[in-house]
């Protein structure tokens, strides 16, 4: 069931009715209810692997909740090793099996990915002993399944996830428009925008031996730029079914488009994904036998701060080799994985000369040109660069590309007989236009901290409400629809 179809809009009023209606103590099943109907609406095939994956966490949880870890140590790490090693193991699986079973298919679970991190996240913090158990098994699938964010995250902590499901809110007007406001806003973002550039990325780099580099260039910039409103889109969408039903999820994209550096780019973008990395990940990395020797002999050979990035930099290495598997197998997305640590990387290690340089140079950190700078570095080293990688259809056209780009920017025949440039019409470019201005603009609003949502709330009811109607009528209208065309996929669904 995508968040796009009017089958989801229609299924989440009926969920949303029924939640209220039930008595406050045991909304949390009609919760259950509604995820699981959400899951199996996909196919019923999946949902005994969520199911078997819930439960294996929720028993492993339970041994080593009782279990002393000081003086049964081994029994411990062996439950933990064993269904980490079943978890993990079959998502492995069915990211590689067509290396083992070429040609062959798989049941591959919706958002597999998505629940069994957040499966092993709850249980190396029950294993490190942050908090007890859950001991009902229903609460804890509903943790797991919850259906805003079993899609494409985001990855959400039991501590801070958990209690909200649990307890039964009280319906409450002004939560459920806001939530209603995000998701208004979640579709104008894939709908009108994503997609429709969509339509113009897949027209270039479909024909890419014939098109030269400028226009190259602009299906890079707009793929960049299809990513941003695909992904946000979904987390809006996600954000507001939840707020619904006073959840609130985790933020998970906050406008990584005005980032100064490349490291900030990823925290600012699937932050919780990010998060999930570096806590159970690269801590565990760096606080390890083999990384602590490391950092004693580079620490005693070159000096404190060699020693420090020996820890900084094995772990950095680990998170972006996972962090590139998990977005797919072939070699494009590892040389993606390569060039974002190897950034990052570089910035760690040449941060001390970048420091002496800009105080040689005299450059104010804080002055508006000098971010501004920085801003389109990080959008060109993190946005465009390692998009070509991963659009292109194979390793061999992305360097075709980069050749087009460098020795063959020209602009070339665009126009077909018909009037139509490079799949779009005239009416297409005003939209896109009007629309990606919209976008800066409440990038700009938020990135400066201005509640735009509780501005709209201030407003007198009519204008409210026409501000409303306007935006469902623009997503209706605008949105991109048609023939040959899909509106049920989005891009990190794939991952």
């Amino acid at each position: 069931m995508s968040f796009t179809s009017f089958f989801f809009f229609f299924f989440l009023g009926v969920a949303a009715i029924i939640y209220y209606l039930l008595p406050i103590r045991i909304r949390w099943i009609g919760l259950l209810a509604a995820s699981i109907v959400f899951y199996t609406a996909a196919g019923t095939e999946a949902l005994p692997y969520l199911l078997g994956s819930a439960f294996l966490c929720f028993v492993a949880a339970l041994i080593l909740g009782g279990t002393d870890r000081k003086k049964k140590k081994t029994f411990s790490r062996l439950i933990l090793f064993i269904t980490l090693f079943l978890l993990v193991g079959f998502l492995a699986f069915t990211k590689f099996y067509r290396l083992f079973i070429p040609g062959g298919s798989i049941v591959v679970p919706l958002g597999l990915s998505y629940y069994t991190f957040s499966a092993v996240g709850y249980l190396l913090d029950i294993y490190w002993m942050r908090y007890e158990p859950e001991k009902n098994y229903f609460r804890f699938l509903l943790y797991i399944s919850f259906f805003p964010h079993i899609l494409q995250g985001p990855i959400p902590r039991y501590q801070k996830l958990a209690p909200q499901l649990a307890r039964g809110h009280e319906f409450s007007y002004k939560r459920v428009t806001f939530g209603i406001q995000r998701i208004l806003y979640g579709l104008f973002q894939k709908l009108v925008i994503a997609d429709r550039l969509g339509l113009f990325v897949e027209n270039v780099i479909s024909d890419y031996t014939e098109q030269y580099g400028a226009v190259l260039f602009a299906a890079v910039f707009f793929y960049a730029i299809q990513v941003y409103t695909d992904f946000a889109g979904c987390v809006n969408i996600a954000a507001g079914a939840a707020q619904i039903f006073g959840i609130e999820l985790e933020e998970n994209f906050r406008q990584p488009y005005f980032s100064r550096s490349v490291d900030e780019f990823w925290r600012r973008w699937h932050m919780t994904l990010g998060h999930w990395f570096r806590d159970y990940v690269g801590m565990p990395v760096s606080a390890s036998k083999p990384v602590k020797k490391l950092s004693r002999y580079f620490r005693e050979k070159k000096g404190r701060d060699a020693g420090k990035n020996a820890v900084t930099l094995s772990a950095l290495a680990v998170v972006w080799l996972c962090t590139g598997l998990w977005h797919g197998t072939g070699m494009n997305y590892m040389l993606w994985a390569l060039w974002q640590g190897g950034i990052i990387a570089m910035g760690v290690l040449l941060r001390p000369y970048f420091r002496k340089w800009k105080e040689a140079a005299r450059i104010n950190d804080n002055s508006k040109c000098f971010r501004l700078f920085q801003m389109l570095r990080t959008f060109l080293l993190a946005g465009i660069i390692p998009r070509i990688i991963t659009r292109a259809p194979s390793l061999d056209a992305a360097v075709v590309i980069f050749k087009n780009l460098f020795f063959h920017f020209g602009i070339g025949k665009v126009v077909n007989e018909n009037g139509v440039i490079l799949g779009w019409t005239v009416w297409d470019y005003a939209i896109i236009s009007v629309a990606l201005l919209i976008q800066f603009a409440v990038s700009i609003l938020k990135e400066r901290g201005v509640m735009i949502r509780e501005g709209i709330a201030g407003f007198v009811l009519p204008l409210r409400w026409l501000i409303y109607i306007a935006a469902l009528y623009a997503v209706v209208i605008f949105g991109k629809y048609g023939p040959g065309f899909d509106a049920v996929d989005f891009v990190y669904m794939d991952f």
